[in-house]
């Protein structure tokens, strides 16, 4: 049974860096807030950018969206701290399936095969974004109906595969030029691992793509 609030990232590695996306399941009411914290291995990632996805998050109107909080990084994970108010409708909030709320870029600083785990190799680990005692709490998670979901409302999921590997099952063969021609047919999530030459659409050449990596 989904959470309040599921939120999941989704990354795709080559040689040479590591990509994650992180997105949020809203499956109660809409947030105003959101705090996520991605936690990275720094002997294996450095930290080269961060964005947040300021189309859904943001302060002022839709015309007019006020800068505030860019992602920050504290040498071993990248915070990410969202909000929205939209003066045309301020309790409106995010609300919806697979909202982003950030991309984080690493470069990594070796080549080595992750092994049976992606994830725990990069040290990949979603957490809140921000936490202090009492008095000084800080609400990470906060609803329209000003309900805080940070303990218990909140889950988190970690995925991460190579480029290439198009339907993520830890290989790269001629399966995955199938997963990559079935998504140009008939679309579907755009998973980052699917997007085998890292250019920011799915096509024929990210099929071209899986064959060079199936022989090198």
């Amino acid at each position: 049974m989904a959470a309040d609030v599921d939120v999941y990232a989704e990354g795709a590695y080559t040689d040479t860096d590591l990509v994650v996306y992180i997105y949020a399941d809203i499956n109660a009411a809409p947030l105003v807030s959101a705090g996520v914290k991605l936690v990275y291995d720094n002997s294996k990632l450095t930290f080269a950018s961060a964005q947040k996805n300021d189309a859904d998050w943001y302060f002022g109107t839709s015309a007019l969206k006020y800068p505030y909080q860019d992602p920050q990084d504290t040498g071993s994970a990248v915070v990410f701290i969202c909000g929205k108010i939209d003066e045309s409708a301020p309790a409106a909030g995010v609300a919806g399936t697979r909202k982003l709320i950030g991309k984080a870029t690493f470069t990594r600083a070796e080549s080595a095969a992750p092994g049976t785990s992606s994830e725990t190799y990069f040290g990949s680990i979603l957490e809140l974004g921000i936490t202090r005692p009492a008095p000084d709490e800080f609400a990470n998670f906060v609803t329209t109906g000003e309900a805080v979901l940070d303990n218990g409302g909140v889950s988190y999921a970690v995925k991460i595969r190579q480029r290439g590997d198009a339907n993520a099952d830890g290989l790269i063969n001629i399966q995955d030029i199938t997963a990559v021609k079935y998504y140009t047919q008939h679309g579907g999530p755009l998973y980052p691992w699917l997007d085998c030459n890292g250019d920011g659409v799915v096509n024929v050449q990210d099929m071209t793509c899986v064959k060079y990596e199936m022989t090198n």
